[in-house]
């Protein structure tokens, strides 16, 4: 076979498979991106867009979806136009002002603490509302000033109102949070519970019952019943540490302390909020 008819074959063949690459990578190129609200990114193609949603089908993929429109930050097409569906809520739209409601002079609120723990049975939103209410209550009993402790259910209730969890309250300032639930003080707390394992106290105790006669003692130890009682209990052991911030509406923080209370109970942590809460700013014991 002569080169010059391997040649155009060749040639062919070869703008072919360039052809074929180009068409794939401009293939890849050609998606859409869908940021949502909460941050999340969506690739894919949007197949088309009405009034309340759109449908998208993601990136190797032929099923449709139907997204809510209301869940879409922005949509930025292949073409490189960007269509803003929503703009992201920031955090001063999130701030009420409560001025209307009365002065918020030497009002307190608590907000739910943050939870870390390797146990499993521990829920770490349900035992931070817990420690949260045991922490209010405390500081009612232990408030040596003319406070006004805010309940912890107006405080959660204030800010589901505002869509704002655990994660968000991460996210805004001291001050953004005494405006929003309408106090001069915001007290933040945090529990570490660590499961350390299990303890087991008390003795065994064992007993003969004797078959025979007392002089023949000797025997009746080693042919008598044996008789075991056990007066021994286990009990999980865990360690606590405890963490307290307390700020004023001007962002200023003026208390801080951490704590690691005696005891190998889940409940220990009771005994370190009541020794903290009486040296805070607002406690009995406090010393400037």
């Amino acid at each position: 076979m002569s080169i010059s008819k391997t040649y155009p074959r060749f040639l062919l063949t070869t703008l072919l498979f360039l052809s074929f690459v180009t068409s794939t990578l401009t293939a890849q190129d050609s998606v859409d991106i869908i940021t949502m609200l909460n941050g999340d990114i969506k690739k894919g193609k949007v197949i088309s867009v009405n009034s309340d949603a759109i449908k998208f089908t993601y990136v190797g993929e032929s099923l449709e979806y139907e997204i809510s429109k209301e869940e879409i930050n922005q949509i930025q097409f292949s073409s490189g136009r960007v269509e803003v569906v929503n703009e992201p809520k920031q955090a001063s739209s999130l701030i009420a002002n409560n001025s209307s409601s009365g002065s918020t002079k030497n009002k307190v609120a608590v907000l739910p603490f943050s939870i870390v723990s390797n146990d499993d049975a521990i829920k770490p939103d349900v035992f931070g509302v817990q420690v949260q209410n045991d922490c209010a209550n405390i500081l009612r009993e232990e408030s040596a000033f003319a406070v006004t402790i805010q309940d912890p259910m107006t405080t959660n209730a204030l800010l589901a109102k505002k869509g704002i969890d655990a994660a968000a309250i991460a996210t805004l300032l001291p001050t953004e949070l005494a405006s929003i639930l309408g106090v001069e003080y915001v007290m933040y707390g945090a529990t570490e519970v660590i499961n350390e394992g299990t303890r087991t106290y008390g003795s065994d105790v064992v007993s003969y019952k004797d078959k025979e006669k007392e002089k023949d003692r000797k025997n009746t130890e080693n042919k008598g019943v044996a008789i075991a009682s056990s007066n021994s209990s286990t009990t999980i052991s865990y360690d606590v540490k405890l963490d307290l911030k307390i700020f004023n509406d001007k962002g200023e923080n003026i208390y801080a302390e951490s704590r690691h209370p005696f005891g190998l109970g889940i409940d220990a942590y009771h005994s370190g909020l009541k020794y903290m809460i009486k040296r805070c700013p607002f406690g009995s014991k406090y010393k400037k």
